[in-house]
């Protein structure tokens, strides 16, 4: 028997034994190691053009969740754009790890799939802010934070590199804050609760003793003599709700969660009307990837209290994750009618809507987190990279102003500033602002390929392609990096040099329709006619619709000496540049 395909639903496709990606549809099979690293268990959710599949990190050994793009259902121009997104967010999350937030720690392109790998961070600045016996409602921030924007046009019959003032923005949004606002602080008191039940005859004073051991213990981080203290606790009274749920919190953090799963499900077994432990039990099930199961657990939550704000945004933060835009927004809803005061709210808020291109309102869940912490370098940033994607540089430069006074060494913020003067047009202040971020981080392979782009702006040709090289050598598999670098060496005429960067790009993504086109104009150039002619071939087969592929096929075709076939391939391109202009009328 064959593997059948995680897609039960959508494809279910039998593969052969031993594949690795679905033949039929393109995604990894269960047990398939991505790049040797990642090892597929489940699909865990899905939407037009990506899948969700939680797998385990073997080098490292913890789950993790891979987000990739379904091949069948993408284009190059959205693949390429979710790399440089990727790329992007991985550099953020290095700088900024917060105590549960989703961060992107790695990404690729293995076979026919692109993907990003996301993980929860939980460190050492937890300590202060965290507590074992309620929920953290700052864990997640859900959706896909990585859209895919329109491509950009085609090149024509000799084309430049593209535009740098047409190339999109890489917009990531900053990772939630786990500090808990202070109208909700009360809740996050490490107390011993009162109202849970004391079973007659047990030593209450050993018991509180090891319990508030184990929470001054939990607040230093040094999580195993916690959980030293609450095992002795347990030992004491193994009925004691506050152990349990204490074990529970800790074993979470020290990356035990199938055991913390466990303590809280004794939690639960002696006293199963708590929401703050369903929240909490919730929170484990998160980190195991078992969805349907945590959302079972907020929905006992808000049986018990149906105005219980942090069920009602951790369920939102879960369904944004899944794609599931509609309900995650009604969540949320729901959570900020009954907490308006949540900052890491309004910002799920405002991902979900940026996730479905709802600039507009994103914008004002922004605002509403800016009036909750209006010295958020991280907020500003984002509230910058939505007006820059609402077509507003001069207002995101603004914003991206106020980031950079707030946090003069944050690299992001003045990679950021410098993409909205390149819009505008500003090569010479964009290119001060990309050497400004990257003073500060030189690995910001973002920085250094937008660098070149303006560079190319400026006919600074030679920096350019020393900007580019500096781009793939913190990341070789950058594909617009090594387009752009061919287009180059193309323009000034170093066509075989340029075959070589098409060729990598090619080795990235076998779609790169510009890639094939541009690699067709380098071979003619070489008079490699056939070559040149194989190569439009397949931009034509990749994508039958692109006029600038059929126009070049024409002119190879010509001097080739086929004019019957030169004449229709170049009648067929004027056809589909009508019915373009007649569709964009």
């Amino acid at each position: 028997m064959g593997m059948l395909c995680l897609d039960t639903g959508g494809c279910n496709y039998q593969n052969r034994e031993k594949a690795r990606f679905c033949a039929q549809c393109g995604i990894p099979l269960q047990g398939a190691l991505v790049q040797g690293r990642y090892e597929i268990l489940a699909l865990t959710g899905k939407d037009r053009t990506t899948v969700t599949l939680n797998a385990i990190d073997r080098h490292r050994g913890y789950s993790v969740t891979l987000r990739a793009l379904q091949p069948r259902q993408t284009t190059p121009a959205e693949r390429d754009n979710f790399l440089q997104d990727a790329e992007l967010a991985v550099s953020v999350s290095s700088r900024m790890q917060e105590p549960g937030s989703i961060y992107v720690t790695d990404f690729g392109v293995d076979g026919p799939v692109a993907f990003l790998v996301k993980s929860e961070y939980i460190g050492e600045s937890a300590l202060l802010d965290l507590q074992p016996f309620k929920p953290r409602m700052t864990a997640r921030v859900g959706g896909s934070v990585f859209p895919s924007t329109a491509p950009a046009a085609a090149p024509v019959v000799t084309p430049p590199m593209s535009n740098p003032e047409d190339d999109d923005t890489q917009l990531r949004f900053s990772l939630p804050r786990a500090t808990p606002d202070p109208v909700s602080s009360s809740l996050q008191a490490l107390t011993v609760k009162a109202d849970y039940p004391r079973v007659d005859g047990r030593n209450e004073i050993s018991l509180d003793f090891w319990l508030a051991d184990g929470n001054r213990l939990y607040e230093l981080a040094r999580y195993e003599e916690a959980l030293a203290a609450y095992e002795a606790a347990v030992i004491e009274d193994d009925v004691s709700v506050e152990a349990w749920s204490g074990r529970g919190a800790t074993l979470l953090l020290l990356g035990r969660a199938e055991e913390a799963l466990l303590a809280y499900d004794r939690a639960l077994s002696l006293y199963p009307n708590d929401p703050d432990l369903w929240n909490s039990r919730a929170n484990v099930l998160h980190e195991l990837r078992r969805n349907d199961e945590e959302m079972y657990c907020y929905e006992q939550a808000l049986a018990h209290d149906p105005n219980y704000a942090f069920a009602w945004s951790g369920r939102g933060m879960t369904l944004a994750e899944q794609g599931r835009t509609v309900e995650a927004l009604l969540a949320f809803d729901r959570a900020l009618i009954l907490d308006p005061k949540q900052c890491v709210i309004w910002q799920a808020m405002s991902d979900t809507l940026y996730s479905i291109q709802r600039y507009s309102d994103a914008l004002i869940a922004i605002d509403h987190a800016l009036e909750l912490e209006t010295n958020n370098t991280a907020l500003w940033d984002t509230k910058g990279n939505i007006l820059r994607r609402m077509q507003k540089p001069d207002e995101a430069l603004s914003m991206h102003r106020r980031a950079t006074q707030l946090d003069p060494q944050n690299a992001t913020a003045w990679f950021d500033q410098a993409n909205d003067l390149r819009d505008m047009r500003r090569f010479v202040e964009a290119l001060a602002g990309y050497d400004q971020a990257l003073a500060l981080d030189p690995t910001l392979a973002g920085a250094w390929y937008n660098r070149g782009n303006v560079l190319v702006a400026l006919r600074m040709f030679d920096e350019a392609l020393e900007s580019y090289d500096h781009a793939l050598d913190y990341d070789e598999g950058l594909i617009s990096a090594w387009y752009n670098k061919g287009s180059l060496l193309h323009e000034i005429g170093r066509h075989e040099e340029a075959l070589v960067a098409f060729d990598r790009a090619l080795a990235v993504n076998i779609h790169y329709i510009a890639a094939w086109n541009n690699k067709g104009l380098a071979l003619f150039a070489l008079n490699r006619l056939d070559e040149a002619l194989a190569a439009l071939d397949q931009a034509t087969s990749f994508a039958p619709e692109e006029s600038d592929a059929w126009y070049n096929k024409a002119v190879v075709l010509h001097k080739l000496g086929r004019g019957q076939e030169a004449r229709a391939c170049h009648e067929w391109a004027q056809t589909l540049e009508r019915q373009a202009e007649q569709e964009n009328a």
